[in-house]
């Protein structure tokens, strides 16, 4: 499944070795989370029921699963009209973990109420290529072409004007995903293309080419080459704004 964002608001259960053998890629014993009604393997525990490393199944992808607290200031205010109105009355809730914390929401000393949201993000670009096939180092020699404040937007081959382009369709940290552009191209005028025309390039190879092949970059050099079948990168559907999408499993989170 190819979803457009790299950071999703999920249901999570807690951690526990339970469901090990049933959970794929999983052994005996490995501690497991269920994500979305699918169970994906902890990895690292960086804060017990706060926030953990996770993968799913054999694919060597890792995400970050991490409650997020935000407050919820309807709840608040009517929080506090009640205890004004009613200030003979004793509020209380059954504690959690015998704290002021609750699976869903905390009230802090100053009244304040939170509530929480697991949210689950891809770590990096490395280690997602498990739907491709790796290809032999690029020996041409690219540079940037054209950049914006992520970085390098449109790469090219190292002094000439025309030739083969790559075009950036992702980033996280300091790593950047380019898409290997259909035919020869004028770098001047492909540096200065708009939006509009970008994205008719990504149509075009979207309904040309049988095969799509990638380049990961990282610190003005490729760190690896892939190809994809065309049906898996859905360019067509593509932001230019938030150039974007994940390789997931079809039940690794529910819509």
């Amino acid at each position: 499944m190819i979803e457009g964002r790299a950071e999703h608001i999920v249901s999570a259960s807690e951690a526990s070795p339970e469901c090990s053998i049933i959970a794929p890629g999983c052994k005996i014993g490995d501690t497991c989370i269920l994500i979305d009604g699918a169970f994906w393997r902890v990895v690292e525990t960086v804060r017990e029921r706060e926030e953990y490393l996770v993968e799913w199944g054999q694919y060597p992808m890792q995400w970050r699963l991490r409650k997020h607290w935000e407050v919820n200031y309807e709840m608040t205010q009517q929080l506090h009209s009640f205890r004004r109105d009613n200030p003979n009355e004793e509020v209380s809730f059954d504690s959690y973990l015998g704290q002021r914390e609750y699976r869903e929401f905390r009230i802090d000393d100053d009244q304040t109420v939170w509530l929480c949201e697991w949210q689950l993000s891809r770590i990096s670009l490395s280690g997602w290529v498990w739907v491709g096939a790796l290809l032999p180092p690029t020996d041409a020699n690219l540079t940037t072409v054209c950049e914006d404040p992520l970085g390098p937007l449109i790469l090219g081959e190292s002094g000439l004007n025309n030739g083969t382009a790559w075009l950036r369709i992702e980033e996280a940290d300091k790593e950047s995903r380019f898409v290997k552009l259909s035919g020869q191209h004028h770098y001047h005028s492909l540096a200065s293309a708009n939006t509009i025309a970008l994205k008719a390039l990504l149509h075009e190879l979207q309904e040309e080419a049988e095969v799509i092949e990638i380049l990961d970059w990282s610190e003005d050099k490729p760190l690896r080459s892939f190809s994809l079948p065309t049906q898996l990168v859905p360019l067509d559907e593509l932001s230019l704004k938030e150039m974007n999408y994940d390789l997931v499993p079809d039940n690794a989170y529910e819509q």
